[in-house]
């Protein structure tokens, strides 16, 4: 940025918290905010005032409460609005006002809550498929009236394009003043690759009862969601029962939003291992949510990192950000094939072992492979290699690129959609709205009816 040159306003929407304890969301939109801060005035917008940074957060960027109903003045100062979801009304604003839209899709939201309902457990309705199809049209809404648009990776480029497609979205006629292909970019989940780790205090070995200073640990980095299998990695160290220096530990199994309830893979898991006897032997669960900082003790004491799903096409369409702080710490990773982490990333740069869904025997000698001392030497040179191309700086260097060049607006189409807020959006946001943001974004929306 040219110095006496007036510095375009963003505005980043967090529909999670941002501090000390946060999940994936939370930490996205710090990075985020942190990066294009060098260029740009970044605030952090919040629909709930909850979310709002607390004290002992460094950043480099203004935090703003905006209120989900009245958000005009909250809205109308920036040049651009960054966000997962925007309704109706705030749309049409952006619009009149001439403010730049870049909806963040780096997390495919439809695909996610297919998965939900596929390994919910619970008997569905026709009003789940209801809500379903008022979610996709909600994402018509946003194809038809944003800017740029963000995703993860190749296979999600892919299955947003085949939505634009199939939702007639291009038409010969109007593709030069609206070119869809040209507004997506890669921005997606980075690390702080610059940082120095520090191990300031021990937290597992000799720590945890029953973990002894010599063990070797195998940690799972992040909660047990329902489309993990984590009841197969159970079952692969019931066979390893005998090496008892080897040791599981899943680290905050729970959510650090409080709205967010236990996943049932985490409880049925924990009761399979109970069953098995291998609690508090082999196996160790960490309750409640690792703060952000404080993870890092236990990535540095960690001598190996896995993560292990079930075939689905939540897999296929993933983007697992979980793996991020194991190439941080450089952890050795195992982990099910058929998502772009394991097949794109592990399997090609030899940073681990890839192993097939359900296969507890694979698993077992997966482990006692990368624990031979030739082989973990082997794999934590090759991480050390490529561990700085997934820097935050490297991962965001598109966006803050395509913003610096001053693009245009794009023109709608004659055949978008009136935008206005009604009683099925409402549906829609209770439906694909993570839980952090569903009250407060849901009140706005019906009391704007």
């Amino acid at each position: 940025m040219k110095a006496g040159k007036t510095k375009k306003r963003i505005l980043i929407i967090s529909h999670d918290k941002i501090g000390t304890s946060m999940a994936g969301p939370g930490i996205r939109y710090h990075y985020m905010a942190q990066v294009l801060s060098d260029d740009f005035d970044v605030t952090v917008g919040f629909f709930d005032p909850n979310y709002l940074p607390d004290q002992k957060l460094t950043r480099d960027y203004s935090i703003e409460h905006i209120d989900a109903h009245n958000f005009h003045g909250g809205f109308e100062n920036f040049d651009i609005i960054i966000a997962l979801w925007l309704s109706p009304r705030m749309i049409s604003f952006c619009n009149s006002k001439g403010i730049f839209i870049v909806f963040d899709l780096y997390a495919p939201v439809p695909i996610e809550n297919l998965a939900g309902n596929i390994f919910g457990k619970k008997r569905l309705k026709p009003s789940d498929d209801f809500e379903f199809s008022r979610s996709l049209v909600m994402y018509r809404l946003f194809f038809e009236n944003g800017d740029l648009f963000l995703c993860s990776n190749r296979r999600q480029l892919d299955f947003w394009l085949g939505y634009v497609f199939g939702s007639d979205q291009i038409r010969p006629t109007d593709y030069l003043t609206r070119p869809m292909f040209d507004r997506f970019i890669f921005a997606p989940m980075g690390i702080d690759a610059k940082s120095k780790l520090e191990h300031k205090k021990n937290v597992i070995k000799g720590v945890i009862p029953g973990i002894k200073k010599t063990d070797k640990i195998i940690l799972w980095t992040g909660g047990i969601w329902e489309h993990f299998d984590a009841q197969v990695l159970i079952r692969a160290m019931s066979k390893l029962s005998k090496r008892k220096e080897i040791k599981l530990l899943f680290f905050g199994t729970r959510h650090p939003n409080p709205t967010v309830p236990d996943m049932r893979e985490s409880i049925e898991t924990r009761k399979l291992a109970e069953e098995m006897g291998l609690l508090g032997k082999n196996v160790f669960f960490q309750d409640g949510w690792v703060d952000y900082v404080d993870r890092i003790d236990y990535l540095l004491e960690a001598d190996i990192a896995i993560s292990t799903h079930k075939p689905s096409i939540e897999a296929e369409f993933s983007h697992r950000t979980r793996i991020l702080d194991h190439l941080l710490a450089e952890l050795p990773t195992i982990a099910t094939s058929g998502d772009y982490f394991s097949d794109d990333v592990i399997k090609r740069y030899g940073l681990g072992v890839v192993v097939p869904p359900n296969d507890e025997l694979v698993i077992e000698k997966s482990i006692l492979e990368i624990f031979d001392e030739n082989n973990y030497n082997k794999v934590r040179s090759n991480i050390k290699k490529v561990r700085k191309d997934f820097d935050w700086e490297v991962s965001l260097r598109p966006l803050k690129d395509f913003l610096l060049s001053n693009p245009d607006k794009l023109t709608r189409t004659k055949r978008s959609h009136n935008l206005r807020d009604d009683k099925g959006i409402v549906l829609v946001a209770k439906r694909i709205l993570p839980p952090t943001a569903k009250k407060i974004i849901v009140k706005a929306l019906r009391l704007s009816n």
